[in-house]
């Protein structure tokens, strides 16, 4: 078909949209309002996504981890006993190639305060490498980080709020004039205390899933926004003299050691069956059977093969070669942190590493179970791309030890955050396809009218579609007329599509959704992303064009079958169809 025969085939499609301004109108807006709503929930939800991935990166666990690959493995059940020491040297060999990190011991525990118990992870960090490495650090509320050498913690807000430590942010009256009388020294500092908070509004939030009861007299009572550091400063040097931030630790630090000696029972039911082939003659020779105590007893005194059986019989799981320490450690809670990721605000608690490592703490001896690791410099918005990939940082390890002299231990292996966060990222894509298949879905609706509006528009031209055709034009050309008709309509509502999607997104790009009340609603749980506070839309530009393309497109072939259907009528009947 020539240009010109197209040419006119279009002047026809487009005067049949002018005959009919009120249905090109409605279905123009529907097809508008489609992919408005696409553009807007793609954009939120990767916004949401990237947001979130941001968030762990910074606040939670770097680009990547050093640990042993038994560690990785069990991860989930945080074994304290898989750690290594020495990490100076892979800390300053991965400096020297380009890269920051952060040693860490992880470990669980309870703490316990004057006014109750929490379950809590535990972060021993050294707070100068932390602070360089991790982004939480300088999200401290309340009080301070703890420095080396103090016999201090700071915790996350949700488990200060449970333990009732460090300074109420939303007390209840009679709380907090139960606080006053225990830690006011004088009226002057009751009087001080109550004039920090304002009567919370009764009105009830958006997020609430039932409206809030409360006694008479005992309303909620909100910390006041605009108090100085100083005065924030003063409440908490009150509070901590009455003794409200002193907290104890009470955790099981597991221990490996190869035990002295192995019941009958315990060798030949669970470790002798669980071991590989090739480490059971090893963990035979290292131990002889002996009547008077009914089992085996270690015989083996060399340093190496000692390390070598140990290692057989972690990886076989047996529970003999892990001895389990109770410790208990009083320190006090010098900060409280409340940071835009979920994690360093629940029940975590981070304590100076250097202070648990002789009999005094936990007994670590200069271990640690992960090293932290991000690019020097990488900024805090981009995403851990190839230069900290598990291969390039693992290969920047091995050089650095090279040029100090040492090799990089088998043991060892470095896991980026994604590895490490592969249960979520698949929940992330849950979370993401959801929306977008809602939004998929109201798209086909709005295509599915306009093959109905297609369809009623044929058969109202019965007469003047027969006469066109007795005419000479062919079944192809009215074909082509209907979908050009159809494609015109997708056309116009996707341009007002576009636009409609870019005007309700440019708020939520700029300013966000500030989502913090449903969190504290929720307790401080997740809400499905790694974020805290406000949730800020992306511009994607691919989606936002290729919508609007995807829409024209769909709509010009939409028209397709009910034309086809409408032209198997004779041309004689449609002559004569009223």
């Amino acid at each position: 078909m020539s240009l010109n025969g197209i040419w006119q085939l279009k002047k026809i499609a487009m005067r049949n949209l002018a005959r009919h301004k009120v249905k090109t109108i409605l279905t123009s807006a529907a097809i508008m309002v489609s992919v408005a709503v696409y553009i807007f929930v793609n954009g939120w939800i990767r916004g949401m996504i990237i947001d979130s991935r941001r968030n762990i990166v910074n606040y939670e666990m770097g680009a990547a981890k050093l640990q042993t690959k038994l560690y990785f493995e069990k991860k989930d059940e945080m074994p304290s006993y898989e750690n290594f020491t020495d990490w100076e040297k892979y800390h300053d060999a991965l400096s020297s190639e380009g890269y920051v990190s952060a040693p860490r011991y992880v470990f669980s525990g309870t703490l316990f305060s004057i006014s109750g118990s929490a379950p809590i992870v535990f972060y021993g960090v050294d707070p100068a490498f932390e602070m360089e490495t991790m982004r939480y650090v300088s999200y401290v509320d309340f009080g301070c980080f703890p420095q080396n050498g103090d016999f201090g913690i700071a915790l996350g807000t949700f488990a200060a709020e449970k333990l009732k430590v460090g300074i109420p942010s939303r007390p209840y009256r009679q709380e907090l004039e139960t606080l006053i009388v225990s830690a006011a020294r004088s009226n002057a500092e009751e009087d001080f205390i109550r004039s920090l908070y304002d009567a919370a509004s009764q009105k009830k939030s958006f997020w609430d899933v039932k409206p809030k009861e409360t006694a008479e007299g005992n309303e909620r009572m909100i910390l006041k926004k605009d108090i100085s550091r100083s005065d924030l400063d003063r409440y908490w040097n009150i509070l901590d003299a009455s003794g409200r931030n002193d907290v104890r630790i009470n955790a099981v630090i597991d221990i490996k050691a190869v035990p002295e000696t192995i019941q009958s029972g315990k060798w030949e039911g669970e470790l002798f069956p669980a071991l590989r082939s090739e480490d059971k003659l090893l963990v035979e020779a290292a131990y002889e059977y002996q009547d008077f105590i009914g089992g085996y007893l270690l015989v083996e005194e060399d340093e190496k093969a000692l390390n070598d059986v140990l290692s057989a019989m972690i990886r076989a799981g047996f529970a003999g070669a892990v001895r389990h320490v109770n410790q208990l450690l009083d320190v006090k809670v010098v900060g409280v942190i409340n940071s835009p990721a979920p994690l360093p605000n629940g029940n975590t608690a981070y304590i100076p590493l250097d202070i648990l490592q002789d009999e005094a703490g936990m007994m670590f001896e200069g271990a640690v179970t992960e090293l932290v690791i991000r690019e020097k410099n990488a900024p805090d918005s981009r995403l851990p791309g190839k230069s900290e990939s598990a291969a390039v940082i693992s290969a920047a390890l091995e050089r650095g030890l090279a040029k100090a002299g040492y090799v990089m231990p088998n043991e060892l292996v470095v896991h980026t955050w994604e590895e490490y966060m592969q249960d979520y990222l698949g929940y992330e894509a849950i979370e993401n396809t959801m929306p977008q298949a809602i939004a998929s879905l109201l798209l086909l609706l709005s295509f599915l009218g306009i093959s109905n509006t297609i369809l009623l528009a044929i058969l109202e031209r019965t007469k003047e579609t027969g006469m066109m055709r007795a005419m000479g034009m062919t079944d192809r050309q009215m074909i082509l007329v209907y979908m050009l008709e159809a494609g015109f309509l997708g056309f116009i509502g996707s341009v007002l599509g576009i636009i409609l999607g870019c005007i309700i997104n440019y708020p939520m790009v700029k300013y966000g959704m500030d989502f913090s009340a449903m969190v504290d609603v929720m307790g401080g749980g997740s809400i499905g992303f790694r974020t805290t506070s406000v949730f800020r839309s992306m511009w994607n530009v691919p989606v936002i064009i290729g919508s609007g393309i995807i829409a024209t497109i769909i709509s010009s072939c939409m028209a397709f079958f009910p034309t086809r259907r409408a032209l198997n009528m004779p041309i004689t009947e449609s002559l004569r169809f009223e």
